[in-house]
């Protein structure tokens, strides 16, 4: 055979994989030019076969033949485009999610006048053939929820009046059982609707009358409880699983139950009781030493502190103490077992920004110094370091930024003899200094311990799901609509941490309940695909 060699770029052969796949699966005939391109490939193949069997080419041309090397007039354009990309940031996608995106739906259209094979009704001379197919890519909207009617073809014998019922399709089953009115989906749907986009029970009902399927609020609340005791079993779990978490995040923030009455609480680290009217939602994220992220909430007359104390209290406390990271309050500090207190740099920040109109030379070098240390953070991140190489990154260059910003703050309020401080001490900046120097050995931890991060903004992040539900709704009318909420927030939370389908996880948890209940170590968001495939 005579050789041939062929200079195919990888990117061109995969175009032409594509392009054959497409003609094989609609049947369709392939352009000259990709007939060209397939014998070419042919031919470069045998070619290969031949040479590699007596010996007779280099590794390089054998590269270079395949299209993994380009020959040598693209490389420098290839260089120049290759660094020109590198000298430019990369810019975030807005569009870029954990979540596995749905493909459209496929619908093919065929042609009912004519076929394969007529005369062309323009020129009547030519013949038909197929043709690379048209398409059209149509968003629809229509309403959340849809009613349907299953009518079931009934007999009745003559003799014993035994009546025999059609039975039911599997896919209706699938989204409910015989007697269900409200289908696994329609659930789902609402409690995402509520706890994950904040749209009310009360709005629900207006957008549903304005579409023509009528749902009233109370309806709405029921299947959403009825979601949420699916969801329960999975949600204990995740609990039981945060106590043994290596690292958790903290926060809390105000809210509102109706019906709360004021309780008698006994004082953390004290035997004293005292009278309690706050209602808080507390918000957790647990790092498990498998890496994933459990987010939980729990709303009642009580704070973030009382939350991690009863998270831990089911905690091994054979393993390494905990790191845990919160703002300043000493109320966050756990006070059933020992653990490593990270304190929120941000907090620390807003404490001298808040301050910015009345200092604004002296806050603005704060804060250039704090974004050195975001962007040492950044590179962290963008590297993908490890916890100890993440460590050892901070303390070449983040530590001594922190230990400057210190300094800094000690010789503005001390003050020298006979010279006054610099800042005075109940000033708006003097406060914010005193509590970066008073908390200093928390907001530094980042850079003595590895696994410690820099700031509690994931937590803060995850409460706008609580804020934005407050906001719209207002408030929970009692305890128990309260707990609803959390259960469902914590699952919705968690999955988009884990990358999960909420919609298609909840139907599953619904439609597998009594499996769940046996067994819901099985039903995490990370591996109940894996288990119940």
């Amino acid at each position: 055979m005579k050789t041939q060699y062929s200079d195919i770029d990888t990117q061109e052969l995969d175009s032409l994989i594509q392009r054959v796949s497409e003609a094989k699966e609609h049947n369709l005939a392939l352009t000259p030019e990709d007939c060209q391109l397939l014998i070419d490939a042919l031919l470069t193949l045998a070619s290969m076969q031949e040479n590699l069997a007596s010996n007779s080419i280099t590794i390089h041309k054998l590269k270079k033949l395949v299209g993994m090397v380009k020959s040598s007039e693209k490389l420098q354009t290839s260089l120049a485009q290759g660094n020109a990309k590198k000298s430019k940031k990369k810019k975030p996608n807005k569009s870029d999610s954990p979540v596995a995106k749905l493909k459209p739906v496929i619908v093919h259209h065929e042609q009912t006048n004519i076929t394969k094979g007529d005369n062309c009704p323009e020129c009547d001379s030519g013949k038909l053939y197929k043709y690379e197919p048209a398409t059209l890519l149509r968003i629809i909207g229509q309403s959340p929820f849809q009613s349907e009617q299953h009518v079931m073809e009934r007999l009745r014998c003559n003799a014993c009046n035994s009546y025999f019922t059609a039975p039911l399709p599997e896919e209706v089953l699938r989204d409910g059982g015989v007697n269900q009115k409200y289908g696994y989906s329609a659930r789902s749907i609402m409690g995402i609707s509520k706890f994950g986009m904040g749209s009310p029970y009360y709005r629900q009902e207006s957008m549903q009358d304005l579409l023509g399927v009528p749902i009233t609020a109370s309806s709405v609340f029921d299947q959403i409880e009825h979601l949420a005791n699916a969801l329960h079993p999975v949600f204990r779990n995740l609990c039981s699983l945060a106590a043994d978490a290596a690292h958790y995040y903290l926060d809390d923030t105000t809210n509102r139950i109706l019906d709360a009455k004021p309780i008698i609480k006994k004082q953390r680290n004290s035997t004293k009781s005292k009278e309690r009217t706050g209602v808080y939602t507390s918000g957790l994220i647990a790092t498990l030493e498998s890496g994933q992220q459990v987010t939980l909430f729990e709303t009642n007359i009580g704070y973030a502190g009382e939350f991690i104390d009863q998270i831990l209290q089911t905690r091994d406390t054979s393993g390494p103490p905990p790191i845990l990271m919160c703002d300043g309050l000493a109320s966050n500090k756990p006070s059933n077992i020992h653990s490593i207190m990270s304190l929120c740099n941000s907090h620390g920040r807003r404490q001298f920004y808040d301050v910015m109109s009345h200092f604004p030379e002296e806050v603005e070098y704060i804060l250039d110094r704090y974004g050195v240390i975001w962007h040492n953070n950044s590179v962290t991140i963008e590297k993908k370091l490890s916890d100890n190489a993440r460590l050892d990154y901070h303390k070449e260059h983040s530590l001594p930024v922190m230990q400057e910003i210190l300094a800094w703050g000690q010789s503005m309020l001390q003050s020298k003899g006979p010279q006054l401080a610099k800042v005075e001490e109940n000033s708006g900046l003097g406060k914010a200094i005193r509590y970066f120097i008073k908390h200093y050995e928390g907001l530094v931890r980042f850079c003595h311990v590895a696994g410690a991060q820099l700031d509690n903004n994931k937590i803060e992040s995850a409460l706008k799901l609580v804020v934005r539900n407050r906001k719209n709704a207002g408030f929970y009318k009692t305890q128990a609509g309260a707990s609803i909420g959390d259960v469902t927030m914590s699952m919705i939370a968690t999955c988009a941490q884990s990358g999960v389908n909420a919609f298609e996880y909840f139907n599953l948890l619904q439609r597998d309940n009594q499996k769940v209940i046996a067994n819901p170590e099985k039903y995490l968001p990370w591996n109940y695909q894996e288990n119940n495939v």
